[in-house]
């Protein structure tokens, strides 16, 4: 059965529509990761993981969005950002498409952290349309997933660590170098700003860039990340991410 949208003729994701109105979104980033791993990390996981629920639950996937609000990672070669007004704005396109069409029920799966917050304006947007949005935070997904997994005691969780360099390696191993990883100690700095971020739960915020943090890119010990602990991580976290849809498709919307 196929349930990628760009697959598919016109007259196919019209029926499919009608037959099932959810319509998974991946979103991603194209920006720095250490000296190991391609810049395309998230977009290629985004990709990748919505393929696999696609094919799991049979619902229409988008083309995966390879460019997101990266501007904290910008000072590294490679970065590409996009202003949240203007991501918020083509996400919003993207799902007004979709519900031109039928969809009723949009799900953004999101391998950037920082695109939450552009989500979040499509979300409450289109909820006023009588229109469902959720959204998964695939990194947070697969630390959850990963945790007993887990070998080194070197923020195995950061950006370029462990466990993020184990699932692109179970993606794309190809394009993994650990002979080029930097097992970077994060500056002071982090200890401070990972307390205060918006996602922290406050009541205190700033605003780091990552220079704050780390001098490659990445900070962590990636040594001891693997292809098979990937692929483990992986399919946890599909797994859990999909019992999530189903059970975010039977809930009813009042109007």
């Amino acid at each position: 059965m196929k349930y990628r949208i760009a697959d598919m003729t016109s007259p196919e994701v019209g029926r499919a529509l009608e037959a099932r109105p959810t319509v998974l979104i991946p979103v991603g980033s194209t920006e720095v990761l250490g000296n190991h791993g391609p810049t395309g990390a998230d977009h290629f996981v985004a990709s990748e993981i919505a393929d696999r629920i696609g094919e799991t639950l049979g619902v229409l996937v988008t083309p995966a969005i390879p460019f997101g609000d990266a501007q904290e990672l910008a000072s590294w070669p490679g970065t590409i950002t996009i202003r949240h007004d203007v991501l918020k704005e083509l996400y919003l396109d993207i799902c007004t498409s979709l519900v031109r069409h039928g969809a009723t029920r949009l799900i953004f799966l999101n391998t950037h952290m920082i695109n939450l917050r552009a989500i979040d304006y499509c979300g409450r947007a289109l909820r006023r349309q009588d229109i469902a949005v959720a959204q998964v935070d695939w990194w947070r997904a697969a630390f959850r997933a990963s945790a007993d997994l887990i070998e080194g005691e070197h923020y195995p969780y950061a950006h370029g660590g462990e466990v993020i360099t184990s699932v692109v390696m179970a993606v794309r191993p190809d394009l993994v170098d650990l002979a080029k990883a930097v097992a970077e100690e994060p500056k002071s700095a982090l200890a401070f700003h990972a307390q205060h971020l918006p996602t922290s739960g406050g009541p205190f915020y700033t605003y780091p860039d990552f220079r704050d943090y780390c001098e490659s890119g990445a900070w962590g010990d990636p040594s001891h990340a693997t292809a098979e602990k990937g692929i483990a991580i992986v399919g946890r976290a599909v797994s859990q991410i999909s019992a999530f849809i189903a059970s975010f498709e039977q809930q009813v919307l009042s109007k």
